[in-house]
């Protein structure tokens, strides 16, 4: 997700900033041959519970869902023959392994934040094997993904909701029966997706307002949105019931979910599918057991994550406000007046750096109801944040009747943590999004009984990985752990040739005599009695192989010569040179093309194989510190791969936007700024500047008399590249003003 965005479901793998790379003339560019990390080290969880792998080897999952017959149904990317983004796949997970074959296998939009994004199993799943998907789809007669709503008259990609049915480990593509369609996403970010039904028999639906904050203010789209419909046995569309929902009955209300074409400009009246309205990007949500409440996780922006507990008809107030507060400030909540409509979180926190929207963002979790745990859990709902990586739980309050967070932390160093549910077991599980290889998990945290060793966790790593037959390989088990502490380790490693050592030291070297792709495993033995053995870690070394070496070629099409990037540039990339010591495959080159925002990263063109292609830098996010990183990844014939990037740096330019008299206000792009406000922005961003038409300045009343560049009071434009200026003059008002309410 954007940090704008879900912050991003990409945070995970990049947490470490390159560093100042705005408004840096220059391309950079650098090589490493990519670490090989097969586990997940565990969450830090309280005294009695251990943190445990369920299943690894997951490509980018989004979401889950237990069946009643203990099987767990897994969303992931990419289909059985290929990790492109645009395939997205339904996994099964049955008797503690995650299944081969696929059970359902969609064309998507997998570019941004777009995919595969929600799952849910009907109430009757055992009898009617109905499985309800929230996914990005293709325009069906010519499939166009990116940053556009139509090219040439032809749609481009919208979200949308499908009925699905289920035989044994199947789902029948043919079985798809389209519920909605057409949820705005234009832009590629918050896009929501969740799915869940409540005792009522109506299925919830969180929608993100698409990157486009004012769709949230509207009931005339689907978007920033919870959904409510009710799937009937109809044999023509609508195929849901939105009896009782708050505009169902409205004089104009329509179908929205059913319209061959959403556009911005939304529906002609309200949508009778909409239940509540004025969120960000909802990504998770969970109902509260034998309710119909809607507990919903809002990824905020610049200072407030938000749990909202979801009532007909209710506001939540994005993009005006968040948090408590107005849209863009830090208040003290518990002093805050209320300001209806909106209707404030029941929690929220805010993020550790104020006014930079990239360190924070909720997963919205479940409640514990089972028996597993010990009583003091018993009611209290978790939550989590992706970027934090942090588990909260949240107790409630008899006298005060408020929610609040119990300290510590239940959990800590979870970050990536894209999906939080209670199992049928009374367990905690989690899916754990690692990486874009095929390294996420799904784990569990579970209760241990009384006496039990929780095994040791091992890590493994490799210096170098490859090289002459003589080369000397050094293998480290530094990073493993044993969590209840049964000391001393000890370290058998098995380096893959028929050779094993096993010993009490971090370190261990070998010399291998015959080449060949070596795969060197580590296991972990504890101290206890009987003693714990942890799973094994596994790096591959490639003796008598040395890696391959390339370059890459980038060239900006939009303005030759010009090694920066403008806003909506076009870019080619290509392999400059490549060389190994025997010849490359055909299939040797992958590329990988990551926007990177402040200290996490979001998926642009997360995999291409081939010898290059182009991409246009499309994402609309204000904040200038970001880059787009270009890496290409050569796997040689025995399997070794050497990975290079070259990243691409914006131009950026300052505008300085005053008042006559000084000290007025404006607002740019719906938030509002005291003058003189500077604000720093890449070439070519949109960006719109309004002025107040009436305000108080030292305690007197002016109107809007004009901008001095003419303009009218509210006016966009794109970012020129020598910056701009522009004042707004005010005329002496008349009386008492009555200001709007305006976030700052």
């Amino acid at each position: 997700m954007q940090a704008s965005s879900l912050k991003t479901l990409w945070v995970r793998s990049v947490l470490a900033l390159v560093g100042g790379l705005a408004g840096a003339a220059a391309l950079l560019s650098g090589w490493r041959a990519p670490a090989e990390v097969l586990a997940e080290p565990p969450l830090q969880v309280p005294s009695g519970f251990v943190d445990e792998l369920v299943v690894g080897g997951i490509l980018a999952p989004r979401g889950l869902a237990f069946a009643p017959d203990g099987r767990t149904l897994i969303l992931e990317r990419g289909a059985a023959g290929s990790d492109d983004i645009n395939w997205a796949s339904v996994r099964v997970v049955e008797n503690g392994q995650l299944l081969a074959t696929r059970a359902l296998t969609l064309a998507t939009c997998g570019d941004s934040e777009r995919g595969l994004l929600g799952i849910a199993l009907d109430p009757g799943f055992a009898a009617n094997g109905y499985v309800y998907l929230y996914y990005t789809r293709q325009n069906a007669t010519a499939p166009i993904c990116g940053f556009n709503t139509a090219t040439n008259g032809v749609q481009g990609p919208r979200n949308r909701v499908s009925r699905f049915t289920m035989s044994g480990n199947v789902i029948d593509p043919g079985s798809e029966r389209i519920l909605i369609d057409n949820i705005i996403t234009d832009v590629g970010y918050h896009n929501a997706g969740d799915l869940a039904f409540g005792a009522d028999g109506y299925l919830y639906i969180t929608t993100g307002e698409g990157g486009i904050p004012p769709l949230s203010q509207g009931t005339n789209n689907l978007n920033g949105k919870v959904l409510r419909i009710l799937p009937t046995a109809s044999a023509s569309a609508p195929f849901y019931s939105t009896a009782g929902n708050p505009y169902d009955g409205q004089t104009g209300a329509v179908s929205c979910g059913t319209l061959a074409l959403m556009t911005t400009d939304g529906a002609s009246g309200a949508c009778r599918e909409v239940y509540a309205l004025g969120l960000r990007n909802p990504f998770r949500f969970t109902i509260r057991p034998g309710t119909s409440e809607a507990w919903v996780g809002d990824v905020g922006g610049g200072v407030w994550e938000e749990i909202n507990v979801i009532t007909a008809g209710a506001n939540y107030g994005h993009p005006i406000r968040e948090g408590a507060c107005s849209a863009g400030t830090l208040c003290n909540p518990e002093t805050e007046p209320l300001q209806p409509p909106y209707v404030n979180p029941v929690y929220a926190y805010p993020h550790e750096a104020i006014y930079a929207n990239f360190d924070s963002a909720v997963i919205g979790g479940g409640f514990y109801t089972g028996s597993a745990w010990p009583s003091e859990y018993q009611g209290n709902y978790f939550l989590a944040d992706f970027a934090r990586g942090f588990v909260r739980r949240l107790s409630y309050s008899s006298a005060t009747q408020t929610w609040a967070p119990v300290a510590p932390d239940f959990a800590t160093g979870g970050e990536g943590l894209v999906s939080l549910k209670f199992g049928p077991d009374g367990q905690l599980y989690y899916l754990a999004y690692l990486s874009e290889q095929r390294t996420s998990e799904l784990r569990r945290v579970r209760y241990l009984t009384t006496g039990e060793n929780i095994p040791p966790i091992a890590v493994a790593s490799a210096s170098p990985s490859g090289g002459p037959l003589n080369t000397v390989f050094t293998f480290s088990a530094s990073g493993s752990s044993d969590p209840d502490l049964d000391l001393p380790l000890t370290y058998r490693w098995d380096f893959g040739d028929g050779i094993t050592v096993t010993t009490s030291a971090l370190t261990v070297t070998h010399v291998y005599t015959v080449p060949g792709a070596w795969p060197v495993s580590l296991v972990v033995i504890d101290a206890a009695a009987p003693p714990g053995v942890s799973a094994p870690a596994t790096v591959t070394v490639y003796p008598g192989n040395e890696p391959p070496t390339a370059t890459i070629a980038l060239t900006n099409t939009t303005a030759p010569g010009r090694v920066d990037y403008h806003m909506h540039d076009t870019w080619a990339f290509g392999v400059g040179s490549a060389s190994d010591d025997q010849p490359l495959p055909v299939d040797a080159f992958t590329w990988e093309i990551v926007f990177h925002h402040q200290t996490h990263h979001h998926p642009f063109v997360p995999f291409f194989a081939g010898s290059g292609g182009t991409f246009e830098i499309h994402v609309e996010e204000p904040d200038p510190v970001q880059w787009y990183r270009v890496i290409l990844r050569v796997t040689d014939q025995q399997g070794q791969t050497t990975e290079v990037y070259r990243d691409i740096a914006p131009v950026v330019v300052q505008a300085e936007l005053t008042t006559q008299p000084a000290g007025g206000l404006v607002l740019v792009d719906g938030v509002t700024r005291t003058t003189p406000y500077t604000l720093t922005r890449i070439v070519d961003y949109t960006i719109t500047v309004e002025s107040l038409a009436e305000q108080l300045v030292a305690g007197f009343p002016w109107r809007f008399d004009r901008w001095e560049s003419g303009q009218p009071i509210s006016y966009t434009l794109a970012v020129p590249p020598a910056g701009w200026a522009d004042t707004v003059v005010l005329a002496p008002g008349e009386g008492r003003i009555v200001l709007p309410y305006i976030g700052r």
